[in-house]
């Protein structure tokens, strides 16, 4: 998390003051120096101290989840009431909401890779502002148009994430592989984790839903305090902050753009409050400390704090609870798989204690998710 005692030393605004927090209600888990390093396993075989099957997990929504089509559809299309207006539409097939199996997967990937140390899927280190976006303190000098924002940070280049290739040494290059990117997959290796996609039984619909829009973070956001300098009109970050979480809270349905505006909002279809998500776990050659790390990140316990699905996380949408865990897991695998005798009931809090036994969680940064993802953004003045 941020370190507010750096922000008051350069004379930044307290990321946690009422105000900020609202604005941009987010904070940071710390990135290692380096990655944690496992040894993932080959596809070629089913090794007898690995587990290989099904987990059916079974979710809760606390809070309206959209997780978005990308259309915009009429209120009358999306089977809402009120009047016929353009709405942000939700992923469906066969006309019923479905969590697609790859937005549970990117969901529970960032939390694997932040607690387990491991390489970044996604690492960006260069972006691009306009003027606007950038504090003053940062424009001079100023650039002929948009300014180009630099991580400079070695953790972010250590971190970026490597790929497999098929020409070289593949059994040391399964060796280098970090924790998530041995469970996950990377470029040229097929993870070990494939989800269905999450079937949801809801209440009928209602009415749109309103929430108010927010921004991205800008770029510049990501560096720590005193961590950033304009160089020729380049802004070059020398030290992030780390993997963005958001804080929990209540939903914000609008926000105003200046004193005395008018509120603004948008209209989206979303799954209410009370309803089911059904997904089928398919899982290969998974040790048990990977299970129970796998079992932590996907919610069970309250470890990793709040877990949340789809879009508009910002203004506190998807927010889910994990209601049942059913394992269905074989050491090994029969090459008759039908003529093989039901597993043995599989002890869950073993593999949760496997994964802190054997260290592939990091504490320190499964602390720091929990204290992000449960710290409650302040209610907008009314």
């Amino acid at each position: 998390m941020r370190d507010l005692d750096a922000y008051r030393e350069q004379g930044r605004n307290s990321p946690q003051d009422p105000q900020q927090m609202r604005e941009h209600p987010y904070d940071f888990v710390s990135l290692p120096n380096g990655p944690k390093r496992v040894e993932a396993p080959g596809h070629d075989k089913y090794p007898q101290n690995l587990y290989s099957g099904i987990l059916v997990l079974r979710y809760r929504t606390l809070a309206p989840l959209h997780v978005g089509s990308g259309v915009l559809e009429s209120s009358s299309e999306c089977g809402l009431a009120g009047r016929d207006e353009p709405v942000r539409g939700i992923t469906r097939r066969d006309g019923r909401p479905i969590l697609p199996g790859s937005s549970w997967k990117g969901a529970i990937r960032s939390r694997y890779e932040a607690v387990t140390a491991s390489r970044l899927a996604l690492a960006q280190t260069s972006h691009w502002l306009y003027p606007e976006k950038v504090p003053d303190a940062l424009r001079n000098p100023p650039p002929r148009g948009r300014y180009k924002v630099e991580i400079a940070d070695p953790r972010t280049r250590n971190l970026k994430a490597v790929r497999v290739d098929s020409r070289e040494n593949l059994v040391q290059q399964l060796r280098n592989l970090s924790p998530a990117e041995s469970l996950f997959g990377v470029m040229g290796y097929r993870g070990r984790v494939h989800p269905t996609d999450g079937i949801i039984t809801s209440p009928p619909p209602g009415q749109p839903l309103k929430v108010a829009p927010m921004e991205s973070p800008a770029a510049h956001r990501l560096a720590q305090a005193g961590q950033s300098e304009n160089v020729r009109g380049i802004i070059r970050i020398s030290r992030v902050e780390g993997r963005k979480f958001y804080y929990d809270g209540d939903i914000v349905s609008s926000r105003t753009t200046r004193e005395g505006g008018a509120p603004v909002f948008e209209l989206i279809d979303t799954v209410p409050i009370g309803s089911e998500i059904r997904l089928e776990i398919h899982l290969e050659t998974v040790t048990l400390a990977e299970l129970g790390a796998l079992l932590i990140c996907s919610g069970r316990g309250d470890e990793a704090g709040v877990l949340r699905f789809g879009g508009f996380k910002s203004v506190g949408l998807g927010k889910v609870d994990l209601a049942s865990v059913e394992a269905r897991l074989h050491r090994g695998r029969s090459t008759r798989s039908w003529k093989t005798a039901d597993p043995p009931p599989l002890d869950l809090e073993g593999a949760v204690r496997a994964a802190h036994e054997t260290r592939l969680i990091d504490a320190d940064a499964l602390a720091e998710l929990k204290a992000v993802t449960t710290l409650k953004r302040p209610e907008e003045a009314r």
